[in-house]
Formats: structure tokens, C-alpha cells, sequence
């Protein structure tokens, strides 16, 4: 049985500014979704190509845990709106 070596992969980036700042919430929303939906996607084809055998196993689990890190901020922003709505709405005038 011979085991391949594991190719070097690039370096992490921990911040990637593609966009300005939005200003409007509902903009800067919809850019985290869009985002989250592009890593998904990445993350997808990097599996593709595992499973096809042209990627390797270190690539499609990069791209997948940075799907889901983006997914869960996702939801943590979309969960803290709903409780600042929700809390206005309780707010007796």
C-alpha cells in the first residue's frame, strides 16, 4: 500500500475584504448570505473533486469547516435580530 503525501496547501487567510463596509444592515445581511453561499458551493466542489480523486481530503475539510464558521455566523446575526426585533415589540409605549 503506498500513501501519498499530503500537498502543501495555501496560506489561511483570516480576514478576505472582497467588499466595502455596508452601511444599510439589511445589505450587510444579504452580503453574509451571499458569502455563505459561495463558500458552500466551494466547499461542495472541493468534494467533488475528492471524491472524483483529483482534490485531496486537507482541501475539502478547509473548505467545508470555513462554510460552516460562515454559516454559524450566519445564523448567530439573523438570531440576534430576531431577539432586538422581538424585544421592540415588547416594548410598551
Amino acid at each position: 500500500m503506498t500513501i501519498e503525501p499530503i500537498h502543501e496547501l495555501r496560506p489561511a487567510v483570516l480576514v478576505e475584504a472582497d467588499q466595502p463596509a455596508r452601511a444599510n444592515p439589511s445589505e450587510a445581511f444579504a452580503a453574509l448570505l451571499d458569502s455563505a453561499k459561495h463558500s458552500l458551493a466551494r466547499a461542495d466542489a472541493a468534494a467533488a473533486s475528492l471524491a472524483a480523486g483529483t482534490g485531496s481530503v486537507a482541501e475539502a475539510a478547509v473548505a467545508r469547516a470555513k462554510a460552516d464558521v460562515e454559516l454559524e455566523v450566519a445564523s448567530i446575526a439573523a438570531s440576534r435580530a430576531s431577539n432586538a426585533i422581538a424585544t421592540l415589540l415588547q416594548t410598551q409605549v
